[in-house]
């Protein structure tokens, strides 16, 4: 059987904006993006590669995803924002997910609680707790993305 696999991250940790900051616009603070390069550091050395990265639009997601592009040396054709993404839901997600085209093998969405633990939830079949920053990589028997929303993953790794 086919298999793809599916990289779930909630961004880095962001600051705490306040009534003047819009939520979208809310930065990585400076743990977050030393976390982020961590983690970009770790993918490296751990010789990951991803085909595509989908961020949400909100600014900590976009440097979240820039910063783990960077440490490995993408390309800006690696990484597209998707505006859905933000505050997105399960079905949502899925809906995006299985807009993916078929050449696609590794896939990364990087997004936002509670919609991205949510997702990583439901396609484990198990509760699954993502701290800022944390990524699991799932694992899918299926040839195309659009069958996502009917399967379980046959297995799941998380990874920080």
């Amino acid at each position: 059987m086919a298999t793809k696999s599916l990289f779930l991250l909630r961004h880095a940790k962001a600051t705490n904006g306040g009534v003047l900051i819009p939520d979208q616009d809310r930065p990585l603070s400076e743990s977050g993006i030393k976390d982020a390069k961590k983690l970009g550091n770790y993918l490296l050395k751990k010789s990951f590669d991803f085909d595509l990265i989908l961020s949400s639009p909100a600014i900590r997601a976009i440097t979240t995803a820039q910063i783990v592009a960077n440490k490995l040396g993408y390309k800006q054709k690696h990484l597209a924002v998707e505006k859905s993404l933000y505050e997105a839901d399960v079905e949502v997600m899925l809906k995006l997910i299985s807009s993916v085209p078929k050449k696609v093998d590794t896939l990364m969405i990087v997004g936002h609680n509670p919609g991205i633990y949510a997702l990583a939830s439901t396609l484990t079949g198990e509760p699954i707790s993502m701290s800022t920053c944390a990524l699991i990589e799932l694992t899918l028997e299926i040839k195309n993305w659009d069958q996502v929303p009917t399967i379980k993953a046959s297995k799941f790794n998380v990874l920080n």
